[in-house]
């Protein structure tokens, strides 16, 4: 075969891998549906009016005025034996500046959102597979989504146990934060390489083959591993812990997609979420001098910890979907 030839042949292959990625991208999908279930959120936020709660007692001076008031926030949290107070939630609906009104309801919410996020993107691959012929192996990021779900119910429990020994606040809870992901995103990696070693040994026969079972090695570096970022989670997530996780899984399928978009949206999603953990949304409002009205009214500003976030999963979606529509277009 001639160099031409072979030069030709190279291209030729290098067209088909990049149209096969192009038709075998459906990020657009997780993150239209991720974006819209963060708005949905919003509603959920509003603070707890203290002023109105039955369960508040005002004592009054000889002047008439009220010298002071007694009343009980809503919440989650409930008595373990040898623990103390635990709040299975808690990462959902503690931390805010103000105390939201119905927290049961946002963190069922939170929890029904990852639970149907996850077996609905899982769903959507899987069609996308059967219509175009090319599938996206979804296995990753189911790991890392049930994993996650794992650290997310280790956290109340482990912040039980450690207390305020475990609180990091200021610079401290965001580098906190920021090493959260990175060691996430970092187990992240090292389990698809991991992977991706594994099926090449099957290919060639050896004995790790494909129906082979992990080791206790990799039992033990995955019960570290979430343990690990159970400790971390416990340290620094004040309220974001349906964002976090969302973030870590859409980086992942950004990796798994091997789509630029796609990591740029996600690296978006998840500078928002440290920003929100870190309560500094409502900074961003005020030195872009929005008028935000009375806070205890204001369905923007009670929600200002998911609004950015959504809204870049949703732009971002709708990009992709106009490119994947275009695409289809040119070539069909």
């Amino acid at each position: 075969m001639s160099d031409s030839a072979t030069a030709g042949l190279i291209d030729e292959m290098s067209n088909l891998r990049r149209r096969t990625r192009q038709v075998r991208h459906g990020y657009w999908f997780p993150l239209l549906l991720f974006g819209v279930l963060t708005l949905g959120s919003i509603p959920l936020l509003r603070p707890f009016d203290w002023q109105h709660s039955p369960d508040t007692h005002c004592t009054q001076g000889p002047d008439g005025r009220m010298t002071s008031c007694t009343f009980r926030t809503p919440n989650t949290a409930f008595e373990v034996p040898g623990l103390g107070r635990v709040d299975p939630l808690k990462v959902f609906n503690s931390g805010f500046l103000e105390a939201v009104a119905h927290p049961l309801a946002l963190g069922l919410y939170w929890l029904a959102v990852l639970v149907f996020g996850f077996l609905a993107t899982v769903w959507w691959y899987r069609w996308r597979a059967h219509r175009v012929g090319v599938e996206t192996s979804t296995r990753v990021y189911a790991q890392v989504t049930v994993c996650g779900l794992a650290v997310l119910l280790l956290v109340p429990l482990i912040g039980a146990v450690g207390g305020r020994f475990l609180w990091l606040g200021g610079w401290a809870g965001r580098i906190g934060s920021v090493v959260l992901i990175g060691v996430s995103l970092g187990a992240v990696v090292v389990a698809m390489r991991w992977s991706r070693v594994k099926q090449e040994r099957a290919g060639k026969g050896e004995r790790a083959g494909k129906g082979e079972r992990p080791g206790k090695g990799v039992w033990v570096g995955l019960a570290a591993t979430i343990l690990v970022v159970s400790v971390l989670a416990a340290a620094v997530i004040h309220k974001t812990g349906g964002l976090m996780l969302l973030a870590i899984g859409l980086l992942t399928l950004a990796l798994v997609e091997r789509s630029i978009w796609c990591g740029l949206v996600a690296l978006a999603f998840t500078g928002f979420t440290l920003l929100a953990n870190a309560s500094y949304m409502g900074t961003i409002f005020y030195r872009l001098h929005w008028d935000i009205g009375p806070r205890e009214t204001n369905l923007l500003y009670n929600g200002k910890d998911m609004v950015f976030p959504g809204a870049v999963l949703i732009i971002g979606g709708l990009v992709a979907l106009l490119g994947h529509w275009w695409t289809r277009r040119r070539s069909g």
